[in-house]
């Protein structure tokens, strides 16, 4: 039976060569030339993989793969992520993201973000399922020019309920650090380290809440599109959603113990976003 990045065999562990982890790199980087966002560079080692949609003259669209079919402990993926000046890029994945058990060694994503000035750019893959005694670390450092434009979305799933999957045991870590022209303007740390029982779900903790999501705006109109988000989301029974205006950006925070109901909600107001920039809605998702 595999835990983690351990084998176990009849009662004992014994540890898996470095030969079988996943340590996934990839990096692409985008320019606008001759009117268009084109490719620069692109760079793809390990399990995971970059696949782009026709595009039929939109802006390229990237879709990850991971050819591993999940992750657990000892795994690692880094993706960074280059955007030039005016240059365009929406990406989404093919699935949600497993994060299995671990038998001590974290599960590590590193994702590095660098939008130059008029680029624009999503971020918005599929959920991440956290099964029982996994263990995640991960960071967001993202460079953003001052006119430069970003829809960041992720949602994280605490188990499967509708299987019978549960997260009780198991560590998080999820560090954000955004910069506008060098300058920290959104910083963020959450951490949780259960050993076992019901912390999550205390009253002061989630709860009965099964997920969490977020979307981090950068746009020309923070206010007005504060505003407008809020009367999307207004009075949505089964979920608790706020948002906010942090040093000129906007930010989205929903948790739910429905969590289909999450992501519909989270991705309609992408959607609404999306629009206000004029970029396409990720086909990822078209049939949500």
């Amino acid at each position: 039976m595999m835990s983690g990045n351990a084998l176990h065999s009849e009662g004992e562990a014994v540890r898996l060569p470095a030969a079988v982890r996943v340590a996934a790199r990839l990096r692409l980087g985008l320019a606008h030339l001759d009117g268009q966002s084109r490719l620069t560079e692109r760079h793809e080692a390990g399990a995971f993989r970059f696949r782009f949609p026709r595009a039929h003259g939109r802006p390229p669209e990237a879709v990850l793969v991971n050819v591993a079919g999940g992750l657990a402990g000892g795994d690692s993926v880094s993706i960074d992520l280059r955007l030039g000046p005016s240059s365009t890029l929406a990406l989404s994945s093919a699935t949600a993201e497993r994060i299995y058990r671990s038998d001590g060694s974290p599960t590590q994503l590193s994702n590095r973000l660098e939008i130059g000035p008029d680029a624009r750019m999503l971020w918005l893959p599929q959920e991440t399922i956290l099964f029982e005694d996994a263990a995640l670390e991960r960071n967001f450092d993202i460079d953003l020019a001052a006119t430069g434009r970003l829809v960041l979305g992720e949602m994280l799933y605490f188990g499967r309920v509708a299987s019978g999957e549960t997260f009780t045991r198991g560590a998080i870590r999820d560090r954000w650090r955004l910069r506008r022209e060098g300058r920290l303007a959104f910083a963020e740390d959450l951490r949780l380290d259960l050993a076992g029982g019901t912390a999550l779900r205390d009253p002061v903790a989630l709860g009965d809440q099964v997920a969490i999501g977020t979307l981090l705006l950068a746009l020309a109109d923070p206010q007005d599109l504060l505003e407008a988000i809020r009367a999307i989301v207004a009075d949505e029974p089964g979920l608790e959603i706020g948002t906010t205006l942090i040093d000129g950006l906007v930010l989205l925070r929903a948790a739910g113990k429905d969590a289909a109901l999450l992501r519909r909600r989270l991705l309609q107001v992408a959607r609404f976003v999306l629009g206000r920039i004029g970029m396409a809605y990720p086909r990822a998702f078209t049939n949500e």
